[in-house]
């Protein structure tokens, strides 16, 4: 009996001993450093100062606006891909077009940016769509008689533009789960809904997204952990920004240990990084387990 009910942890007990090894050593490493005042090129020289880092991690302004930068950022990349996301896969999941060969023209389409490198997305970004001269963005407003401004030196501007960026890279993710998801819902049960009087908006909102409420809580986790931890696409696209507009956390890290060369800080905030995004998904998750069960 024992062996019959440990045989399935014998499958995922390479997968466990991995990612202890990729994951559990560096948050151990981090979560030690954090508690040391240890500088990038003396490692070998290591002050213990207990909390002291932590304390001047909560009594830092620029700290609490990266946090504040962080979450604006993640929430609004989140949305902004499932928006888009479910839209897309809505529309080439259909019946008239899924499986022509037009949707699978625009699913390729669709999934270049996911392919696309972090960096040479914020460099596109900031070269050919958020440029004052010669940018997209400016352009399409010029054919309209406005003047674009300066999206990336605009302090309440650079953070909107990089939501926007970055969404672009990760709505592929969203579409890809959310399109294959659609595409098992059976054709009569929306058919059904039609003849009942249902319009499209009510068949979408009533009964394709109940429907596929799992793959979208999936889909927002990995969405949520990925912008949360962002670092390539603003630092190739904005950097910190106008008075650190686009500062978030994981620019911050970086800022205090290779730029300062305060390596006990950064572990500090790149241990507190894991604690909040930890956090977040234990509370996403409970959320949702809840509702499951009517509490």
């Amino acid at each position: 009996m024992i062996k019959k009910y440990s045989k399935p942890w014998w499958f995922i007990l390479p997968g466990m001993i991995l990612g202890l090894i990729t994951l559990g050593f560096p948050i151990y490493q981090a979560f030690r450093n954090s508690f040391y005042d240890i500088r990038l090129y003396r490692l070998q020289n290591q002050l213990f100062v207990g909390l002291e880092n932590y304390v001047q991690l909560w009594n830092d302004s620029i700290f609490l606006l990266a946090v504040r930068v962080t979450v604006i950022f993640t929430f609004g990349c989140t949305l902004l891909s499932l928006i888009c996301g479910i839209s897309i896969a809505s529309v080439l999941s259909s019946e008239k077009i899924r499986g022509t060969l037009i949707a699978r023209f625009f699913m390729a389409f669709f999934i270049v940016p996911f392919v696309t490198t972090q960096v040479v997305t914020g460099v596109m970004g900031r070269l050919f769509i958020w440029d004052v001269e010669f940018g997209l963005v400016n352009y399409l407003l010029s054919l309209i008689n406005i003047s674009g401004p300066a999206w990336l030196l605009d302090a309440n501007l650079a953070l909107p533009a990089a939501i926007v960026t970055n969404s672009w890279r990760l709505t592929p993710l969203a579409l890809l789960v959310l399109y294959a998801a659609l595409a098992t819902i059976p054709e009569a049960l929306i058919e059904s809904a039609s003849l009942d009087g249902a319009n499209e908006l009510e068949i979408i909102f009533k009964v394709k997204l109940p429907m596929i409420k799992y793959h979208i809580i999936f889909v927002s986790m990995i969405l949520i952990t990925s912008a949360f931890r962002e670092f390539d696409v603003i630092y190739s696209l904005a950097g910190r920004g106008p008075r650190r507009a686009t500062n978030v956390l994981s620019l911050m890290v970086y800022e205090q240990g290779v730029s300062v060369a305060n390596m006990g800080y950064a572990n500090a905030i790149a241990f507190t990084m894991f604690l909040i995004v930890s956090i977040m998904t234990i509370i996403f998750i409970k959320i949702f387990s809840l509702d499951d069960v009517g509490v």
